[in-house]
């Protein structure tokens, strides 16, 4: 049996389960659009505050990254995980009955943020990058692709949910979705090396190996290609973050209707997939930083469509599938150079804190972008600040150099 196949026969149901993983945890915060506009007439909050939630999610992402990283050393993914789903259900729940003051929206969010980190891309793509190697890019972007479903299914199923049970409803359905999908998901497929049969002679045992190889957190905080990543991470979650989030609202602004607008942006989630999935083939054949800086680069030409958009149907669905395209290969991209770069050793701690950054720009963003908006009366500033920001990204990563830890091939 081939190396690849033999990690496929070992790994596809931790795959799996943090594919439906990553669906969820993206879920949370592409319904922010879909419910902006009932929460500001309800309670006549702004943009900016409304969209804290994914600022407050990104802060304690990169806070508490180090300390998942610990714990998943200690205990394992899969019991992190089971912890925090079980305990993200009546969070989601808590931010479902918040209201009045803009503070009960925050103080729940803040409580969900904390339990947020333990179903957050460390944990899933953790567990996978222990478990491949030489298929370590396709098995990361097929993980990493449940945010195309996410955005495939959940507008649209919110936009549903908003109509019938009204913002609180959102909440609460994907509350009950965490425990009736995701729990037995997990706790019956997810895996890490430890739990799988591992020979003297396997590509397992490779795998095992490798997994004690690359550099310590320590290590990695004092290399230039680290805070090269952490600068990149962030520019491009400040393009990312605030075209996804507002996405909705500025096709709305467009002229585009709410249900036509919804299905544009489910369109963006089969790009995304398909992105990922690109990306992931081509980082496992070709040289993996070009291929980063593609994907980069794809996310400007979606920035830049955007910023002449004038309601054109069409013009949309480009922007849909180039932002879906680009900000699947720039995530897989993310996951599979910190491996290849730092090693597997410290890795969930590494990628938790480059995760950290992204996010922490991730919720900057849309906070930033809807101040703007609001100040000024249009998207235009954003885009352009947007446009700049990638530039300088694209050339940050040419900048980046060879790849620091090899194969095991």
């Amino acid at each position: 049996m081939s190396g690849i196949s033999y990690e496929w026969r070992n790994g596809w149901r931790t795959v799996a389960s943090g594919f439906v993983g990553v669906i969820f945890m993206t879920a949370v915060s592409i319904v922010t659009g879909v419910v902006m506009a009932p929460l500001t007439a309800e309670f006549g909050w702004s943009r900016a505050i409304i969209t804290s939630n994914v600022l407050i999610c990104s802060v304690m992402t990169l806070l508490l990254a180090p300390v998942l990283g610990r714990l998943m050393a200690r205990f394992g993914p899969r019991r992190c995980a089971l912890i925090a789903i079980l305990a993200a259900s009546p969070a989601l729940v808590l931010i479902s009955l918040a209201g009045g003051s803009p503070l009960t929206w925050l103080a729940a969010w803040t409580v969900f943020a904390i339990i947020n980190v333990g179903i957050s891309p460390m944990v899933w793509s953790g567990a996978v990058a222990a478990l491949f190697d030489r298929a370590r890019g396709m098995a990361l972007a097929i993980t990493l692709s449940g945010a195309g479903i996410a955005y495939f299914a959940f507008p649209q199923l919110a936009v549903v949910m908003l109509r019938n049970f009204g913002w609180r409803g959102v909440y609460a359905g994907i509350a009950a979705l965490l425990l009736l999908i995701l729990l037995p998901l997990v706790y019956f497929w997810f895996c890490r090396p430890a739990d799988v049969s591992v020979t003297p002679d396997s590509k397992d045992h490779v795998r095992a190996r490798l997994a004690d190889t690359g550099f310590t957190l320590g290590q990695a905080l004092r290399m230039r290609h680290f805070w090269q990543f952490i600068a990149v991470a962030i520019l491009m979650a400040l393009a990312e973050g605030s075209l996804q989030v507002h996405f909705f609202p500025i096709l709305r602004e467009g002229g585009l209707p709410s249900s036509e607008a919804a299905w544009v942006i489910s369109l963006m989630g089969i790009a995304l997939i398909a992105g990922r999935i690109l990306a992931g083939f081509m980082q496992d054949r070709f040289p993996p930083v070009p291929v980063f800086g593609f994907s980069i680069a794809i996310v400007l030409a979606s920035c830049l469509l955007l910023r002449f958009f004038s309601g054109d149907p069409l013009m949309a669905m480009a922007v849909s599938i180039c932002l879906g395209v680009g900000s699947g290969g720039t995530t897989i991209g993310l996951a599979y150079l910190a491996s290849r770069y730092f090693g597997l050793s410290a890795y969930p701690s590494v990628y938790g804190l480059l995760m950290g950054g992204f996010s922490l720009g991730y919720g900057v963003a849309p906070v930033v972008a809807g101040y703007f908006r609001e100040v000024t009366g249009s998207y235009i500033p954003t885009f352009d600040w947007l446009i700049v920001a990638l530039v300088v990204a694209v050339i940050l990563t040419g900048l980046m150099g060879p790849v620091k830890v090899g194969s095991a091939s």
